[in-house]
């Protein structure tokens, strides 16, 4: 034999001969053979899977905005008869008709506003006048209930003209 050595005891990647015995194994490499093959998985590795992209960054997030945009909208679409109504002046209702005069209108009018006062647990003060007379509507008080009258419904053709925190709608008394 020509080389001093067995060829089990050579490097299968190099050649070279491995330092140490080898127990039988005919698949032995060296240790810097090792690490050339280990350095190559781990780069075939990293090569084979691309870096994910963030999920901002994906098609699948922006259906899921416009989804949500779209929702949005039809929710407002839906509701805007609601929104626009709640910025409206509460119109008067009225049990029966009654022929009234501008005056009438004007006081009907401000009993809306006070109503809506009681309503929101504020206390009318005496700015509010009714417009046939100029008298400040009369507030009485009975525990935790308030009551407006029109000072002289008379002048309107009406025996009584009141609002209440319990009743919010004018009453109309021929």
């Amino acid at each position: 034999m020509g080389g001093g050595g067995r060829t089990d005891d050579l490097c299968k990647g190099c050649g070279r001969p491995l330092p140490g015995p080898v127990e039988g194994r005919g698949d032995a490499y060296c240790p810097q053979c090792l690490m050339e093959r280990a350095e190559r998985y781990i780069s075939e590795d990293q090569e084979a899977k691309p870096p994910r992209k963030p999920f901002r960054n994906t098609l699948a997030w922006k259906v899921f905005l416009l989804l949500v945009l779209v929702l949005s909208v039809g929710v407002i679409v839906v509701q805007a008869p609601k929104i626009m109504n709640a910025f409206k002046d509460p119109k008067p209702l009225r049990m029966g008709t009654y022929e009234t005069d501008a005056k009438t209108d004007v006081c009907i009018q401000n009993l809306w506003r006070i109503s809506a006062m009681l309503q929101q647990g504020k206390t009318p003060g005496a700015g509010i006048v009714c417009p046939a007379t100029g008298n400040p509507y009369k507030i009485s008080r009975t525990g935790a209930a308030f009551e407006a009258h029109c000072p002289n419904p008379n002048h309107h053709g009406f025996k009584d003209m009141k609002v209440s925190n319990r009743n919010p709608v004018p009453e109309l008394k021929k």
